[in-house]
């Protein structure tokens, strides 16, 4: 990986402390109880946080976006009997922050993958993804069969073959406006009707129906020092105004290597791509199931998280 200057947290910031005390707020609300450890990747020397909740067999999450794990809260929850060993991507979660633009991006989700199945001595593991985790999960199927044994995809795993981004987010991959869009959409306080979901593909009772508490933890995280910038660099980095960046998509032939079996769970309303879209995807994947998920949206255990939770729990039950 090329130099990069690591945006390190203070533990003792203000911004810090809320954070972390909302996120324990939310986990308290739906009676997870997490365990906080810290693994530092070698050659970056970036200090990620990880979140182990439960006991039994290991499965790993790796979250969307910028990589917080407690949007993730209502589904963990669902995960009963398991070991879940979720990873805060870098930028999120507590982790220390990157400018995504100057590395590699496939190199350092492999890296940064293999680096927690090492800490957490786990030789293999089934994965549990979303959004733009989930890409980066296939990577590792791709790049390291050999440590993952099963894939769970929630919501479209970032650029495979005829995915594209919305508008919004194309916005937010053009420098210097992304900037300006970026403070305009940050809300001032906590937005508890969850306006932003709506963008996602949700319903306004999913919007309605979330807890104040997950509420409170996007408008804390979102205040870190070192989100904005590990946000913006990564949509920079996956996005162009008029779809995806082509050196990260996921082609065809590259899906017919993953040899993994593979659940998509797509909802219907996912403004990425249509659930027919996701179907013909899945078929290049040779051990893949596709479960299309009337009327949610990009994060699909928002709108159906006892759905989301069986399915996920039923198909990774051998593994």
């Amino acid at each position: 990986m090329p130099d990069n200057e690591v945006l390190t947290l203070d533990d003792n910031d203000a911004l810090v402390i809320a954070a972390r005390n909302t996120e324990q707020a939310l986990f308290d609300f739906y009676g997870l109880k997490a365990k906080t450890h810290y693994v530092t990747l070698p050659g970056s020397g970036i200090r990620i946080r990880v979140s182990e909740i439960g006991s039994g067999k290991p499965v790993l999450i790796v979250p969307g976006n910028t990589g917080d794990v407690f949007p993730l809260a209502s589904l963990l929850a669902r995960l009963k009997g398991r070991r879940i060993i979720a990873i805060n991507r870098p930028g999120g979660g507590l982790s220390e922050g990157i400018d995504h633009r100057k590395l590699n991006l496939r190199e350092f989700a492999v890296q940064t993958i293999t680096a927690v199945l090492d800490a957490f001595k786990i030789d293999s593991a089934p994965i549990i993804a979303h959004s733009i985790g989930g890409h980066m999960s296939l990577w590792m199927a791709m790049d390291k069969p050999e440590r993952v044994t099963a894939l769970t995809l929630l919501g479209v795993p970032g650029n495979l073959i005829s995915t594209r981004p919305p508008i919004a987010l194309r916005l937010l991959s053009l420098p210097v406006l992304n900037g300006f869009l970026f403070k305009l959409i940050t809300p001032k306080k906590p937005d508890y009707s969850f306006k932003a979901l709506s963008f996602m593909g949700h319903s306004a009772a999913t919007c309605a129906g979330q807890p104040k508490e997950l509420a409170d933890c996007y408008y804390s995280f979102q205040k870190l020092p070192n989100y904005r910038i590990s946000s913006l660099s990564l949509i920079e980095k996956t996005n162009r105004l008029f779809g995806f960046i082509p050196e990260i998509k996921i082609t065809a032939t590259q899906l017919k290597s993953v040899r993994q079996p593979t659940l998509f769970l797509w909802g219907t309303n996912d403004p990425f791509g249509s659930a027919e879209t996701g179907l013909q995807i899945s078929k290049n994947i040779p051990s893949a199931a596709f479960r299309a998920i009337a009327g949610v949206g990009h994060l699909p255990w928002l709108d159906s998280p006892e759905e989301c939770g069986a399915l996920a729990l039923d198909f990774l039950s051998d593994y």
